[in-house]
């Protein structure tokens, strides 16, 4: 059985809303974003500004105090 688009995009808006952590006031956005996937569009990269995750940092080396 084939979801109706309006269902794939309820359900990809909602997919959206998890993956931010469920925050409140948001809905319009995820809809649109859900939109824009659906149509093959590439999500928009969020500005992070100057600060980096370690994630994107790479491997680093972990000392140890003392050694």
């Amino acid at each position: 059985m084939h979801q109706s688009n309006d269902d794939q995009l309820k359900a990809r808006a909602y997919a959206i809303w998890e993956r931010e952590g469920c925050p409140s006031g948001k809905d319009r956005e995820h809809w649109e974003l859900a939109v824009k996937e659906m149509a093959g569009q590439p999500a928009p990269v969020p500005d992070r500004g100057p600060w980096r995750t370690p994630q994107e940092d790479g491997p680093q080396e972990i000392r140890k105090p003392g050694i």
